[in-house]
């Protein structure tokens, strides 16, 4: 296939998983239609093989496009992570992990905060969001994953593998030498250390988004009696300026009534 015709196909399939879900089908086959008229067979049985994506994975596909910046720095927290499984098998310290952890953590926390706000604007659930956050995670941790996590083309629900092992770094003491184990054992202390101190970060940044968003609230709400003070206001205005309108048509009347009356008494 052409290289032109390979980037129009790629085009249209971004713009077919760009869709809302309850279009996709339908288009995707007429895709596949004009590529069979076209007399590209295999682009179109290519297409009509493409599943059409869950509501969370299509959530995700969104995210993908409306948050790249924050998908990137997921994808990149994700390879980094599973980087640290070899580091963690050689022997050597729990340091990149955790601090892949804390970015991944970070990534994931914007995103699902973007994944509630298109949720409630589609009418999804709580649960889809929770799916959507899950795939995230799972697909940032695999080479194929990230590859369809940028490009917003995934199309099923993916479940992340468990790194729990990774936070002990349990294969990493040698049994051979006690100053090894020693050491093992230190950087078990110092991990969970750190752990406990990105937790403390953790809460102090939801902390502080708690207070921010009290503040936000009082402010909207002393705007808001503040524009009704205002408005009530701009309502007595426009009432008085009414009755002066109606007062100055009653006179008017009253001076043209004499008019008329003066008019008419002419000898």
């Amino acid at each position: 296939m052409a290289p032109a015709k390979n980037a129009e196909l790629e085009l249209e399939l971004d713009r077919l998983y760009q869709l809302p879900l309850d279009e996709f089908t339908a288009a995707r086959n007429e895709l596949a239609s004009r590529l069979r008229a076209g007399k590209r067979g295999d682009a179109a049985e290519h297409v009509k093989q493409l599943r059409k994506p869950p509501v969370a994975v299509w959530l995700v596909n969104q995210l993908a496009r409306e948050r790249e910046l924050d998908v990137q720095r997921l994808a990149k927290a994700g390879e980094a992570l599973a980087k640290s499984q070899a580091n963690a098998a050689s022997g050597r310290g729990p340091e990149s992990f955790l601090e892949a952890r804390r970015d991944e953590r970070r990534a994931l926390e914007r995103l699902a905060q973007a994944a509630r706000a298109i949720a409630r604007s589609a009418g999804l659930s709580g649960s889809t969001v929770d799916r959507a956050t899950e795939t995230l995670r799972a697909a940032s941790l695999t080479s194929e994953g990230r590859d369809l996590l940028k490009r917003g083309r995934l199309t099923q629900e993916l479940q992340p593998p468990g790194f729990e092992a990774l936070s002990g770094l349990s294969g990493a003491a040698p049994r051979t030498k006690r100053g090894s184990v020693e050491r093992a054992s230190d950087d078990k202390s110092a991990a969970r250390r750190r752990a406990l101190k990105d937790a403390r970060e953790h809460l102090r940044e939801l902390r502080s988004e708690e207070r921010e968003g009290a503040r936000a609230a009082r402010s909207a709400e002393r705007d808001a009696e503040r524009a009704e003070q205002e408005s009530a206001k701009l309502r007595a205005a426009a009432t008085d300026a009414a009755e002066q309108a109606e007062r100055a048509t009653a006179a008017r009347l009253a001076a043209e009534a004499e008019i008329e009356d003066l008019q008419t008494d002419r000898p």
